[in-house]
């Protein structure tokens, strides 16, 4: 399944790699891809978008 979220907060590469990283312990076969300008991230995951949705908020970055 693609999910594609829109997380306002997501401002740097840092930021990026951040909620990779959430995403990928939920599920380390996720595919993530970030883009910095329009805030929007792309993920390939077999995860709920619930279960996406609370691990990168809990990372700090709340999706809108």
């Amino acid at each position: 399944m693609t999910l594609q979220l829109k997380v306002p907060k997501m401002a740097c590469s840092a930021c990026a790699n951040t909620i990779a990283q959430a995403v990928k312990t939920l599920d380390p076969a996720a595919a993530v891809e970030a883009d910095l300008k329009t805030k929007l991230v792309n993920i390939q995951t077999v995860k709920p978008e619930s279960e996406v949705k609370f691990a990168i908020a809990s990372a700090g970055y709340p999706v809108a």
